[in-house]
């Protein structure tokens, strides 16, 4: 369902990443904090409901110029403002999806066509950071990648609010998408007299650290 597209914050932003190596980029390695959480809202015809993604994976590369040009900064505000992350990858398994409620997992992952693509899949092209604001304690991000889900892939925009946390950053937004948007039809139960909305509400809240700084 096109509210994976909001798994797209979640990746730099919530996943232990594992980044290229090379050169400069040694001195960092970015990680999850524990606690971060995604989760997926909408609602039906009969309740609200809400599903948890797990087994989530990302891969992470940074810019060797950039990391130098960087210097000896670990600060992790000051790095993500300089542009140091170079790509990243977000996967999530179709199979991974859970609201605890077995009927509507099951046809949540028929309706992603789970079992021609298995994974949901983000890849980032670029990322912007807005201009610091003097007191402010929050800063914004906005990613800018391509969302691949049941087949059908768009470019997505995702905001996220930035607070330092520690030696590390946190990030909270939300992402509201349409799953007709990927070709998907709301799944519907009990011989279609319980529907589901097209809209999609994804939640993330999580805190990304610099591993090489602690």
């Amino acid at each position: 369902m096109a509210w994976l597209g909001g798994l797209v914050v979640a990746a730099v932003m919530m996943i232990g990443g594992r980044r290229e190596a090379t050169g400069a980029s040694q001195a960092l390695a970015f990680t999850l904090a524990p606690g971060a959480s995604l989760e997926l809202d909408g609602d039906s015809t009969l309740h609200h409901y809400s599903a948890k993604a797990h087994g989530m994976k990302i891969d992470v590369s940074v810019d060797d110029a950039r990391v130098v040009a960087a210097g000896k900064s670990s600060e992790l505000e000051a790095l993500i403002r300089g542009h140091v992350i170079k790509t990243f990858e977000l996967t999530v398994p179709v199979n991974g999806l859970a609201s605890g409620e077995k009927g509507l997992d099951a046809n949540m992952r028929k309706a992603l066509k789970g079992d021609l693509y298995k994974d949901i899949r983000f890849r980032m092209e670029s990322y912007e950071v807005a201009a610091p604001v003097v007191g402010a304690t929050t800063f914004k991000i906005v990613l800018h990648g391509r969302l691949s889900l049941a087949g059908v892939e768009r470019h997505v925009d995702v905001d996220a609010v930035g607070a330092r946390s520690g030696a590390g950053v946190r990030l909270t937004g939300s992402k509201d998408l349409l799953m007709t948007d990927y070709q998907i039809k709301p799944p519907t139960m009990m011989l279609g007299t319980i529907k589901t909305a097209n809209l999609i509400t994804v939640k993330f809240d999580a805190t990304l650290r610099n591993g090489a700084s602690s």
